[in-house]
């Protein structure tokens, strides 16, 4: 709170919380109640794990809380299609051979018919 001593006359609205805030669950109830201004807490994550406190809970029914879930679902299915396709094609391989102008042939896997197994996905 000494923090805000200098923003006493602020009135936000909203707080955006970083994932990589430091300590974000002893910070942002001392921010909602440093600036009782504030309505809504954005989280810029899809877990909320590292913001979630004892002290938060008074603020529960005072405070709209979101989070990113579903933010970058595509973006992440994407990245796995193209993950798979790195290894069944051998890309490094690839590469090196591109770099040295050496086009021998190389065995690949084809995609089609494989299984995938996928633990905790989300909403992928």
């Amino acid at each position: 709170p000494e923090d805000f001593a200098s923003q006493s006359d602020a009135k936000p609205n909203t707080l955006f919380v970083s994932p990589s805030c430091p300590n974000a669950s002893k910070q942002v109830p001392a921010m909602l109640e440093a600036f009782p201004s504030i309505e809504w807490v954005h989280v810029r994550s899809a877990g909320i794990d590292f913001v979630v406190s004892e002290e938060l809970n008074q603020y529960r029914e005072k405070v709209q809380f979101t989070n990113a879930k579903g933010q970058f679902s595509s973006s992440l299915a994407e990245y796995v299609m193209m993950a798979c396709s790195y290894f069944a094609k051998d890309l490094p391989l690839l590469m090196k051979n591109k770099k040295e102008k050496k086009w021998d042939n190389y065995d690949i896997e084809e995609l089609r018919g494989k299984t995938m197994g996928i633990v905790g996905y989300g909403d992928i």
